[in-house]
């Protein structure tokens, strides 16, 4: 069941809905310190702008990790084949 949670996110209090607090938390820390970071970084742009800045640093994170997950998902897949076939090997030169 989700539960109500208050957060700050960018100076603003808001109430999120959610079963996993401590993610939500995390998350909320995470979209604090790239709210923060463009705004040392870029302190003349709106805080509508820097909020889409966010987003979009977060979202491309977000894709590279996806990336990076599958690519490894991928290399796995091909290490299980070739201990297999090794296996195989092995269990054929033992018998």
């Amino acid at each position: 069941m989700s539960k109500a949670i208050r957060v700050t996110i960018g100076g603003k209090e808001l109430t999120l809905r959610g079963e996993h607090e401590e993610l939500i938390r995390s998350s909320v820390r995470e979209v604090n310190q790239q709210l923060q970071t463009l705004q040392e970084s870029i302190p003349d742009q709106s805080t509508s702008m820097l909020q889409t800045l966010a987003a979009l640093n977060l979202a491309e994170q977000y894709l590279t990790s996806e990336e990076r997950r599958a690519a490894d998902a991928a290399a796995l897949e091909v290490a299980v084949r070739e201990i297999e076939r090794m296996t195989a090997y092995l269990k054929q030169a033992c018998s």
